[in-house]
């Protein structure tokens, strides 16, 4: 279970999962990027959102971009985007794109038991280009969802349809895209607990050391795990981990510098921003200026 931020770190700018204009109970919600664009005030789609929950993207007309954690993603016709909560996203407005889009928050998502779990930096591939044949399979396992959309009266057998056809559309996409997904079995269990553990300690500044023991390896164990899936050492799997998430916050936070610093576990303000430096090439108070957008900000709902 991913981390959640400390309560004390202010209002985050982040976008709920809200399909109360459709039904309150609707547990995954389809609809257009165009609907969605024109729900958001345009302020609110000009700066840099959190979103609470997963989407799915998928483009089906035009060209353009869509940036995920501080990186533009180009789309086309044909290209699928996934985006997990808690990851930064940015609505380019030009070039206009149209996507049909899935949404839906975390308690409705069942993960594919194939597949190891999601975290940043993992390298898992969250971007494919499909062709057409491929797209119009796609379109039409979404268009499942909308027709039962439609009918949708939030008895418990539509939640649970709903909720069945959403777990065979990520278990399609699994099995069907070319995404060249590594599957969990093919994975070493040392970096697979490792992950999971840095998210769930990630406000508690960890060490390498006190991982290790809380999960019962040795430090060299837990290197190798993550050389062997991503050519780097633990502790840098960790860092740069721990400079998203100082990233991501000093995006989507009006706390003090300072008091993000505490909550992620910098005692010293000055080794903060030493870490900062190294790792996101920037003061942390030049990184906030950057991100920040015209006016002042405000929780964000999908309405």
């Amino acid at each position: 279970m991913a981390a959640e931020r400390p309560p004390e770190l202010g209002s985050p700018f982040e976008v709920d999962y809200n399909p109360e204009r459709l039904h309150p109970l609707l547990p995954v919600e389809v609809l257009d990027r165009s609907d969605l664009v024109g729900r958001l005030s345009h302020r609110e789609a000009s700066y840099r959102q959190r979103a609470s929950f997963h989407q799915l993207i998928v483009c089906t007309a035009g060209q353009g971009s869509h940036e995920v954690d501080f990186e533009p993603l180009k789309l086309n016709r044909g290209t699928v985007l996934r985006i997990y909560p808690g990851q930064v996203q940015q609505f380019v407005p030009d070039p206009v794109f149209e996507a049909r889009m899935v949404v839906w928050p975390r308690e409705s998502h069942h993960p594919d038991p194939a597949l190891p779990a999601w975290y940043p930096g993992s390298d898992t591939p969250t971007r494919w280009d499909v062709d057409d044949v491929q797209l119009n399979r796609t379109l039409g396992w979404i268009e499942e969802l909308a027709d039962e959309q439609n009918r949708f009266d939030g008895s418990q057998h539509r939640v649970g349809l709903q909720l069945a056809l959403l777990c065979c559309l990520l278990l399609r996409i699994g099995i069907e895209l070319p995404h060249g997904h590594v599957e969990v079995n093919n994975l070493p269990k040392p970096y697979l607990d490792f992950r999971a553990l840095v998210e769930d300690r990630l406000y508690q500044r960890p060490s390498i050391g006190s991982l290790a023991r809380e999960l019962g390896y040795s430090t060299r164990t837990l290197d190798r795990a993550c050389d062997q899936v991503s050519g780097q050492t633990a502790k840098k799997v960790l860092d740069q981990r721990v400079a998203l998430e100082v990233r991501r916050l000093l995006t989507h936070s009006r706390a003090p510098i300072s008091q993000i610093a505490v909550n992620l576990g910098f005692g010293d303000p000055s080794n903060f921003s030493k870490f900062v430096k190294k790792h996101l090439g920037d003061a942390p108070n030049a990184l906030r200026a950057e991100a920040a957008g015209p006016g002042d900000r405000t929780h964000i709902r999908f309405a």
